[in-house]
């Protein structure tokens, strides 16, 4: 056969097999991809094909090696896209910008894939970068929502919240069906401490789609931030008769044990967290509502119990805020529980722990907290002070601060320094007073 008809055979193979991924038959794709490149294995389309496949499989080394392999046939701007959102997928993610950059210095520069960087470097923590690459997405395809719900979120995070509520008002304006920009300006009316406004709001839109759990989720939660509990209760109520409700059945639950908590409730808190618990699936661990639970616990002195929950959060190995929490907790419930052998290495190993946290997150001031707990359990109080001094350094605002101070100084026989350390965190959080008039502190 010339050679002619050997391309031409092996493209119509490529697009029978590129057919047949779309249609979901992988199996049938492949031996179209493997006969194609049996035929004339110098056909960048063939690996790019067999890439896509391997994407579409979650095989991403294996993309990768197939990408690379179209690569070498020819150098195009939209392969070396496709070979940066393997790497991204497989966490290689310098590796994935690299690829990026290569992509635009060859004169690709598609709305997707700049999205697609933005998120790389949102996954690297460096949310300037990613502003930057979310709104020259925007720009570049100003007709996808979710490029613009992207840069409305990282603008939250970098504290620009002007720029967020007017991408907000964009959002409204342009898809004013989608739940996302009701959401959003919810969640911004919060944060700016006007809550009549967002309650305002988030009961129109909830009236607007009376059928949309998450929006009726965004009033309540309004409803129970303003204080009134009894009316949260009752729209959590009304919320469990709505059509979609078990698809927000776990968010509903867990604002029903913060509602319940906030009344004193801590019975039917209890039992939310638990319902919360049992609507994990494989793919979701709910660490939130774990932590509560553990809370509850520590706070009705069953130790037994919030020693088995911070065992789990341990197990889990998130490495988010509840981990954290749980690294300390696990050897305070054992100290409680008069097994001190078995507490003091857990001390030790959490404090380690925490000191890599805070060399990776300089800025992470309740890991430094949590050191000095550990190191005040352990009774190495100089090098607690020590810490605390560095906190203090940082922000004299910080009431755990002057509590945790007070603690040392006490367990060091400074009943008046304790007293004055007290005085201080009252000042920036006059509830605690209650607390440690309770505990007869």
């Amino acid at each position: 056969m010339e050679r002619n008809e050997l391309r031409l055979e092996a493209l119509d193979l490529n697009q029978q097999g590129a057919l047949l991924l779309k249609a979901g038959n992988i199996q049938a794709a492949k031996e179209k991809f493997n006969k194609a490149i049996e035929i004339d294995p110098m056909l960048m389309d063939n690996y790019k094909n067999y890439g896509d496949l391997h994407m579409a499989t979650q095989e991403y080394r294996e993309a990768k090696s197939m990408y690379k392999k179209a690569l070498l046939i020819e150098k195009r701007g939209e392969l070396y896209f496709l070979y940066g959102n393997a790497c991204f997928m497989s966490d290689d993610v310098h590796e994935g910008l690299e690829y990026y950059n290569l992509a635009i210095s060859s004169g690709y520069d598609s709305d997707e894939m700049l999205f697609f960087m933005g998120m790389a470097y949102e996954h690297l923590n460096d949310e300037h970068m990613a502003l930057r690459y979310f709104q020259k997405a925007c720009i570049k395809n100003p007709s996808r929502p979710d490029y613009l719900i992207k840069k409305i979120t990282t603008l939250v995070r970098l504290n620009m919240i002007e720029g967020a509520e007017e991408s907000t008002d964009e959002l409204l304006k342009n898809n004013p069906e989608m739940y996302d920009g009701y959401h959003l300006k919810t969640q911004l009316l919060i944060h700016k401490g006007d809550l009549k406004d967002a309650m305002e709001f988030a009961k129109t839109a909830s009236i607007r789609f009376p059928e949309d759990a998450d929006l009726m989720y965004d009033y309540v939660k309004c409803v129970a931030l303003s204080g009134e509990l009894e009316l949260a209760y009752k729209l959590i109520e009304t919320a469990k008769r709505m059509k979609y409700f078990e698809d927000s059945k776990q968010a509903f639950t867990m604002l029903e044990a913060q509602v319940a908590a906030e009344k004193n409730d801590i019975e039917r808190a209890i039992a939310c967290c638990k319902e919360c618990i049992s609507l994990e699936s494989t793919e979701y661990f709910d660490g939130e509502a774990r932590f509560m639970l553990m809370n509850f616990y520590l706070a009705q002195k069953d130790y037994d119990n919030a020693l088995e929950i911070a065992t789990t959060l341990i197990a889990k190995d998130q490495e988010d805020p509840y981990y954290y929490a749980a690294l300390y907790y696990k050897p305070f419930c054992l100290r409680q529980l008069r097994r001190g052998d078995e507490a003091r290495p857990l001390y030790k190993e959490a404090n380690s722990i925490y000191r890599l946290a805070t060399l990776e997150n300089p800025s992470a001031i309740d890991i430094y907290l949590y050191r000095v707990m550990c190191l005040k359990d352990i009774e190495e109080y100089d090098k607690a002070l020590e810490l605390l001094d560095f906190i203090f350094a940082i922000s004299e605002n910080i009431a755990e601060v002057y509590t945790l101070r007070a603690d040392i100084y006490r367990s060091l026989g400074k009943a008046t320094l304790a007293k004055e350390e007290l005085q201080k965190a009252y000042k920036l959080k006059p509830d605690l007073k209650n607390v440690y008039e309770q505990d007869g502190k």
